[in-house]
Protein backbone atom coordinates (compact mmCIF):
# COMPACT_ATOMS: atom_id res chain seq x y z
CA UNK A 1 0.00 0.00 0.00
CA UNK A 2 2.31 2.63 -1.13
CA UNK A 3 -0.41 5.17 -1.87
CA UNK A 4 -1.75 5.26 1.66
CA UNK A 5 0.41 7.53 3.69
CA UNK A 6 -0.28 8.42 7.26
CA UNK A 7 -1.53 11.97 7.61
CA UNK A 8 -1.72 13.84 10.87
CA UNK A 9 -5.26 14.75 11.98
CA UNK A 10 -6.41 18.29 11.33
CA UNK A 11 -6.22 20.27 14.56
CA UNK A 12 -9.24 22.09 15.94
CA UNK A 13 -9.54 25.75 15.18
CA UNK A 14 -8.12 27.89 18.00
CA UNK A 15 -11.48 29.62 18.65
CA UNK A 16 -13.40 26.43 19.68
CA UNK A 17 -12.18 26.48 23.33
CA UNK A 18 -13.41 30.08 23.56
CA UNK A 19 -16.84 29.01 22.29
CA UNK A 20 -16.97 26.29 24.96
CA UNK A 21 -16.04 28.79 27.70
CA UNK A 22 -18.67 31.24 26.44
CA UNK A 23 -21.36 28.54 26.53
CA UNK A 24 -20.44 27.57 30.10
CA UNK A 25 -20.49 31.23 31.19
CA UNK A 26 -23.88 31.74 29.51
CA UNK A 27 -25.38 28.70 31.25
CA UNK A 28 -24.04 29.80 34.66
CA UNK A 29 -25.34 33.35 34.08
CA UNK A 30 -28.75 31.97 33.12
CA UNK A 31 -28.93 29.89 36.34
CA UNK A 32 -27.96 32.91 38.42
CA UNK A 33 -30.61 35.03 36.69
CA UNK A 34 -33.31 32.36 37.25
CA UNK A 35 -32.44 31.98 40.94
CA UNK A 36 -32.37 35.72 41.56
CA UNK A 37 -35.58 36.45 39.67
CA UNK A 38 -37.58 33.73 41.43
CA UNK A 39 -36.48 34.37 45.00
CA UNK A 40 -37.60 37.04 47.44
CA UNK A 41 -35.11 39.83 48.06
CA UNK A 42 -32.53 38.92 50.67
CA UNK A 43 -32.90 42.16 52.64
CA UNK A 44 -36.41 41.23 53.84
CA UNK A 45 -36.32 39.69 57.30
CA UNK A 46 -38.17 36.41 57.65
CA UNK A 47 -41.70 36.84 58.88
CA UNK A 48 -42.16 35.92 62.53
CA UNK A 49 -44.21 32.90 63.42
CA UNK A 50 -47.90 33.72 63.75
CA UNK A 51 -48.88 34.56 67.26
CA UNK A 52 -52.37 34.71 68.67
CA UNK A 53 -54.10 37.95 67.97
CA UNK A 54 -54.30 40.24 70.96
CA UNK A 55 -57.61 40.65 72.71
CA UNK A 56 -59.48 43.66 71.41
CA UNK A 57 -58.91 46.84 73.39
CA UNK A 58 -61.80 48.01 75.51
CA UNK A 59 -64.20 50.43 73.92
CA UNK A 60 -63.91 53.87 75.52
CA UNK A 61 -67.66 54.59 75.34
CA UNK A 62 -68.99 51.60 77.28
CA UNK A 63 -67.06 50.71 80.43
CA UNK A 64 -69.32 47.72 81.13
CA UNK A 65 -68.61 46.01 77.78
CA UNK A 66 -64.92 45.97 76.82
CA UNK A 67 -65.75 44.30 73.49
CA UNK A 68 -68.37 46.79 72.28
CA UNK A 69 -66.19 48.05 69.43
CA UNK A 70 -65.41 44.50 68.29
CA UNK A 71 -69.09 43.58 68.47
CA UNK A 72 -70.08 46.62 66.40
CA UNK A 73 -67.47 45.88 63.74
CA UNK A 74 -68.47 42.22 63.56
CA UNK A 75 -72.19 43.00 63.32
CA UNK A 76 -71.48 45.51 60.53
CA UNK A 77 -69.50 42.85 58.65
CA UNK A 78 -72.37 40.38 59.03
CA UNK A 79 -74.73 43.04 57.63
CA UNK A 80 -72.33 43.42 54.69
CA UNK A 81 -72.45 39.66 54.06
CA UNK A 82 -76.25 39.82 54.02
CA UNK A 83 -76.20 42.81 51.67
CA UNK A 84 -73.85 41.04 49.25
CA UNK A 85 -76.02 37.91 49.33
CA UNK A 86 -79.18 39.89 48.59
CA UNK A 87 -77.39 41.71 45.75
CA UNK A 88 -76.42 38.35 44.25
CA UNK A 89 -72.68 38.84 44.65
CA UNK A 90 -72.34 35.58 46.61
CA UNK A 91 -74.39 32.40 46.84
CA UNK A 92 -75.45 30.62 50.04
CA UNK A 93 -72.20 28.66 50.18
CA UNK A 94 -70.04 31.77 49.75
CA UNK A 95 -72.06 33.71 52.29
CA UNK A 96 -71.71 30.92 54.86
CA UNK A 97 -67.97 30.84 54.23
CA UNK A 98 -67.82 34.57 54.90
CA UNK A 99 -69.92 34.18 58.05
CA UNK A 100 -67.50 31.53 59.31
CA UNK A 101 -64.56 33.82 58.57
CA UNK A 102 -66.13 36.79 60.36
CA UNK A 103 -67.06 34.65 63.37
CA UNK A 104 -63.56 33.21 63.61
CA UNK A 105 -62.08 36.71 63.57
CA UNK A 106 -64.53 37.78 66.28
CA UNK A 107 -63.65 34.75 68.40
CA UNK A 108 -59.93 35.43 67.96
CA UNK A 109 -60.38 39.03 69.06
CA UNK A 110 -62.67 38.02 71.91
CA UNK A 111 -60.55 35.19 73.33
CA UNK A 112 -57.01 35.79 72.09
CA UNK A 113 -56.93 32.23 70.71
CA UNK A 114 -56.12 31.81 67.02
CA UNK A 115 -59.32 30.32 65.58
CA UNK A 116 -58.54 30.79 61.88
CA UNK A 117 -58.26 27.04 61.22
CA UNK A 118 -60.21 25.69 64.17
CA UNK A 119 -62.74 22.93 63.63
CA UNK A 120 -65.95 22.61 65.62
CA UNK A 121 -64.49 19.72 67.63
CA UNK A 122 -61.35 21.70 68.46
CA UNK A 123 -63.43 24.72 69.44
CA UNK A 124 -65.58 22.56 71.69
CA UNK A 125 -62.48 21.14 73.43
CA UNK A 126 -61.26 24.59 74.52
CA UNK A 127 -63.53 26.28 77.08
CA UNK A 128 -62.60 29.73 75.75
CA UNK A 129 -63.84 28.95 72.23
CA UNK A 130 -66.73 26.64 73.09
CA UNK A 131 -69.42 29.19 72.06
CA UNK A 132 -67.94 29.18 68.55
CA UNK A 133 -68.31 25.40 68.08
CA UNK A 134 -72.09 25.41 67.60
CA UNK A 135 -71.88 28.10 64.94
CA UNK A 136 -69.13 26.24 63.09
CA UNK A 137 -71.27 23.09 63.09
CA UNK A 138 -74.38 24.94 61.89
CA UNK A 139 -72.57 26.60 58.99
CA UNK A 140 -70.68 23.46 57.94
CA UNK A 141 -73.53 21.83 56.05
CA UNK A 142 -74.38 24.77 53.75
CA UNK A 143 -70.68 25.44 53.24
CA UNK A 144 -69.34 22.00 52.41
CA UNK A 145 -72.31 19.88 51.31
CA UNK A 146 -72.87 19.36 47.58
CA UNK A 147 -76.42 20.64 47.99
CA UNK A 148 -78.18 22.25 50.88
CA UNK A 149 -81.59 23.68 51.68
CA UNK A 150 -80.19 25.86 54.43
CA UNK A 151 -81.42 29.42 54.68
CA UNK A 152 -78.87 32.15 55.07
CA UNK A 153 -81.19 34.12 57.34
CA UNK A 154 -80.96 31.37 59.95
CA UNK A 155 -77.15 31.37 59.86
CA UNK A 156 -77.05 35.16 60.10
CA UNK A 157 -79.53 35.25 62.98
CA UNK A 158 -77.53 32.68 64.95
CA UNK A 159 -74.28 34.51 64.25
CA UNK A 160 -75.68 37.88 65.30
CA UNK A 161 -77.17 36.42 68.46
CA UNK A 162 -73.84 34.82 69.40
CA UNK A 163 -71.93 38.05 68.74
CA UNK A 164 -74.37 40.08 70.87
CA UNK A 165 -74.37 37.65 73.80
CA UNK A 166 -70.76 36.40 73.91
Amino acid sequence: MPGAELVDPVPYAPWWPWVAVAIVVAVVAWFVWVVRSTRAPAQEPPSPSPSPAPVAPPAPRDPRDPYAALRGTTLARLDEVERRYRAGDVDVRGANLEIRYVLREFATGRTGVDTSAMTAATARADRRTRPLSTLLENTSMPTFAPTSRARLSRSLDQARKRVRTW
